[in-house]
């Protein structure tokens, strides 16, 4: 039977298996030890009910609760903010311990970085929303005192690492920011060439076909419409546009052909679109017929859903040559590429293939 014993100067209780362990265990307990705990737990009570949440109420930056800013910046004592602000203390008392503690980096590239952001079009508040930091303090970071001396010398590596994280592309640029339209025009143009019509392009990007022909012919676009079209371009590029029906295969003709006729170059015709700066020489007398796409070829060769309709015309005798040349038999590469053999066999005595 337990016996339960408590000490009458500081209240310490404790259960023993029988009277005599309890008559020898009990005397050897601290009272100062109890007394030391008994204020502790007095003290986290008090501190648990001083921890008022308090939400954000800065202008710019938006602080999250979970985090030491909002423990800092706002005044915040909720569990989750207490317990960030816990573990970065425990963190900076760590790495001091290790002799790696750097509190600071220097804040030249930072500043570098953000006057190249600037000079290419990414304005300060642009850069404190991708950053996460208030324009107040990109401002201060980007600002010089008096003479040549930066008001900032020193910055958080933190910090350093989201300014110095913001890429110099149209896709971090404000999207009513206005862009070079040289590689949208040629994006828009490439795709034309393997014909897929300006219409067809239009309803993909929810336009009209007069907004998009606004962006062929401009010299500048916004950034979203850059960032649209370049999105488009990758999903299309690589892919041939729909010949189901006549009036598809007449469409993606038309749109070769008004292609061809003002030299518009395919999408494997550049090295870099966007950075080219002179256009690489356009194939001379080349038709909506007579262009030929390697990756349909492969496609076709590879037997990936490209059929003969779905290729211009040296596509077809490219595509025949090669699969004679490994030994398919006229029937094979009819079934291949679906079509009949009396086509297949005209094709190769047009080559010389037979």
């Amino acid at each position: 039977m337990r016996v339960s014993r408590t000490c009458p100067s500081c209240g310490y209780t404790a259960d023993y298996a029988s009277a005599a362990l309890a008559d020898a265990r009990h005397r050897q307990h601290s009272c100062a030890k109890h007394r030391r705990g008994l204020e502790q737990a007095a003290r986290r009570a008090a501190r648990l009910q001083g921890r008022v949440p308090r939400d954000c109420t800065h202008p710019q930056a938006r602080h999250r609760h979970g985090t030491r800013a909002a423990y800092v910046k706002d005044r915040c004592r909720c569990t989750e903010c207490t317990a960030a602000n816990t573990a970065a203390s425990r963190c900076v008392t760590r790495e001091r311990i290790y002799g790696r503690w750097h509190p600071y980096v220097d804040a030249g590239p930072v500043r570098e970085h953000i006057a190249a952001l600037r000079a290419a079009g990414i304005g300060v508040e642009r850069i404190a929303q991708l950053a996460g930091f208030s324009v107040s303090h990109i401002r201060e970071l980007a600002q010089h005192g008096r003479g040549d001396t930066p008001r900032t010398q020193r910055v958080r590596p933190s910090t350093a690492t989201r300014v110095l994280g913001i890429r110099i592309d149209d896709a971090n640029r404000a999207p009513n920011s206005r862009v070079d339209a040289t590689g949208t025009r040629r994006r828009l143009q490439a795709l034309i060439a393997i014909g897929w019509p300006a219409e067809l392009l239009a309803a993909q990007l929810d336009r009209r076909p007069s907004s998009l022909r606004r962006s062929m012919t401009g010299d500048f676009v916004t950034a979203r419409t850059a960032q649209d079209i370049a999105t488009l371009y990758e999903r299309l590029w690589n892919d041939r546009p729909p010949r189901t029906t006549s009036e598809q295969r007449a469409a993606a003709d038309a749109a070769r052909a008004h292609a061809a006729a003002r030299r518009w170059l395919p999408p494997l015709a550049w090295d870099d679109i966007d950075t080219d700066s002179v256009p690489p020489p356009a194939i001379v007398g080349t038709s909506p017929g007579n262009d030929m796409d390697e990756i349909a070829v492969e496609r076709a060769l590879a037997g990936d859903h490209i059929t003969y309709e779905d290729l211009t015309t040296v596509e077809q005798q490219e595509v025949i040559r090669r699969l004679t040349t490994r030994g398919s038999s006229i029937r094979d590469i009819a079934a291949q590429l679906g079509t009949t053999k009396r086509t297949v066999s005209r094709r190769r005595a047009s080559r010389g293939a037979a």
